[in-house]
């Protein structure tokens, strides 16, 4: 298995995916000569959507990427948002990318630098006021009355 990944005046590096994430990225950092920087890199897919490795770091490569692809090469920036309201709970930070590699629009025309949408995990439905289990309702005996909540059985006297 190996990819692809495109950067600077149309430099490629092979690389193979089967290893951790923040060791794929390390290692297409320093190859790609930006190793003694702060730069903060990612990938991207030939369309420009931006695979957001480092929010995966601990985790196989290869589950996040498919072989034989070609990646663009991309930074991400922290876009400082400054609130003017100091007590305004603070907002997930927003980041941009901008694409390493030289005349990226000549090699992928369709190439529109963007992130995937994160989703936000559904809230489960609390069961407010009711018994998870049957044995909370009310139920009916052999001899024909009815449990209470209380479990005293009433019956019907003639």
């Amino acid at each position: 298995m190996f990819i692809l990944v495109k950067y600077g005046n149309n430099e490629t590096l092979l690389c193979n995916p089967s290893c951790t994430i923040v060791n794929l990225l390390t290692s297409i950092k320093r190859r790609s000569g930006f190793g003694q920087t702060d730069l903060v890199v990612d990938i991207a897919d030939e369309t420009g959507l931006v695979k957001e490795l480092d929010t995966h770091k601990s985790e196989h490569a290869s589950n996040h990427l498919e072989s034989h692809a070609t990646y663009v090469l991309v930074s991400k920036e922290i876009q400082r948002e400054d609130s003017l309201d100091a007590r305004a709970t603070p907002l997930p930070p927003q980041f941009s990318y901008k694409p390493l590699l030289d005349k990226f629009e000549d090699y992928f025309p369709n190439f529109s630098i963007r992130s995937a949408e994160v989703q936000k995990p559904l809230k489960s439905r609390s069961r407010v006021g009711k018994s998870p289990s049957p044995a909370g309702r009310y139920t009916t005996t052999r001899q024909g009355g009815k449990k209470t909540p209380s479990g005293k059985v009433t019956s019907k006297r003639k």
